[in-house]
């Protein structure tokens, strides 16, 4: 009989490499959300990934980059914790062909942490070959000792490698017993979920300042028993009143469709329809309070 393992695998790079799409790929279902703008991921959220060969508890982070209020100086702190009690790092990268002097800082941190290693170079589906096969060189010879125990070359969002991935994590973790109960697949509440999905769209759909100066949260979910319906309210902050009014768009129309679009993404989550009612409210200087920070994000 094959032994069950389990362990805590964290998924650590720069900003917009593909992490949260890894984690989704993993899964086989959209949990994370994602996004080409820095600072989607604001949490550090657990996936929990189960099969007959044991569990895995993917931890998505936010990326790494300079720091310029108290939100990016919480973000950074929630990526370095990433650092500490780890069975194994994944840590992804692009193929760019070198690794860059901020890189360079990055990997000493990592060769001096707990965990093993794992670099996975991913996007090969949009790079050239030789491109990936001189970043796969250049971390694997980078410093005097060797950092990481396997490199593999992924496309997160068209799923190469991913099967790979699992089968090393596998062979690494240590024999021991669920974490999580069987069945479990994120260990945040619904809440959690649903201001996550609606602030994705605000990603996606705005542009400019927009997207780093909102936050959501689910003010109240209702679920209609036997009507097949689940009615949710949704309060999203920004910090200038012109911001609200692009978020609101004329006539309503950038806050309809936001709306429109979280709210299939949440059917297909539920399996039940949803009326979602969205709320855009003015909270001047949230970002640089460390209390509001934790208040409207954490």
């Amino acid at each position: 009989m094959n032994e069950f393992k389990s362990g805590f695998v964290h998924v650590l790079g720069r900003a917009n490499v593909g992490k949260s799409t890894f984690i989704n790929g993993i899964m086989g279902e959209k949990i994370n959300i994602t996004s080409e703008k820095p600072q989607t991921t604001r949490n550090r959220v657990r996936c929990i990934y189960e099969e007959e060969r044991g569990q895995i508890v993917f931890l998505d982070t936010p990326g790494f980059y300079r720091t310029v209020d108290a939100l990016s100086k919480k973000l950074l702190g929630e990526a370095r914790k990433a650092l500490k009690g780890s069975d194994i790092i994944l840590y992804m990268v692009e193929p760019w062909g070198e690794v860059s002097r901020e890189e360079g800082a990055t990997l000493e941190k990592l060769a001096g942490s707990e965990g093993l290693k794992m670099l996975l170079v991913n996007k090969i589906d949009k790079f050239d070959p030789g491109r990936v096969a001189e970043t796969l060189a250049a971390y694997s010879s980078y410093g005097e000792r060797e950092i990481f125990e396997e490199y593999i070359p992924v496309s997160a969002l068209a799923g190469d490698g991913l099967g790979l991935v699992l089968d090393k994590v596998f062979e690494l973790l240590p024999e021991g017993e669920r974490l999580f109960p069987e069945g479990t697949k994120v260990d945040r509440p619904l809440e959690f979920l649903v201001a996550e999905f609606v602030r994705e769209k605000v990603y996606q759909l705005t542009y400019q300042e927009i997207p780093y100066s909102v936050a959501a949260r689910t003010r109240e979910i209702d679920k209609r028993e036997g009507e097949g319906l689940v009615e949710i309210y949704v309060d999203l902050y920004v910090t200038r009143q012109s911001q609200k009014g692009i978020l609101i768009g004329k006539g309503g129309s950038m806050i309809k469709e936001i709306g429109r679009q979280a709210r299939e993404d949440l059917e297909d989550l539920l399996g039940v329809k949803v009326y979602l009612d969205l709320k855009v409210k003015v909270e001047r200087g949230w970002k640089e309070d460390e209390g509001k920070v934790e208040k409207l994000n954490f």
